[in-house]
């Protein structure tokens, strides 16, 4: 198993809230810290990093984000939901990738 340099949740929450964001919470006042869920995103986003890290395509990632979206949050599919999930990844890879 190999080591991978520790991922910095603030860039990781920085990318995912200009990038994907599904209930708008960047935009409430307060932001994420304030919303009550900060811990279950960092969770999300933390195993997006970790998936990414370990060579996961980016297409079995961004299937996972659609996922949390749909089945986990309950939302509805919308015309970004792909979109904004693909961008996240795509950030998130180049950030992960920019650490080793």
């Amino acid at each position: 198993m190999s080591s991978h340099p520790p991922v910095k949740l603030s860039v990781i929450r920085d990318i995912a809230w200009k990038e994907w964001d599904p209930i708008g919470l960047a935009s409430m006042e307060g932001g994420l810290e304030s919303s009550g869920v900060a811990d279950e995103y960092d969770g999300y986003l933390l195993h997006v990093a970790a998936r990414l890290q370990n060579g996961e395509p980016d297409r079995a990632v961004v299937d996972y984000l659609v996922g949390v979206e749909l089945d986990h949050m309950g939302l509805s599919r919308t015309a970004s939901t792909q979109t904004r999930a693909a961008a996240t990844v795509a950030a998130l890879r180049t950030y992960v990738e920019s650490l080793t």
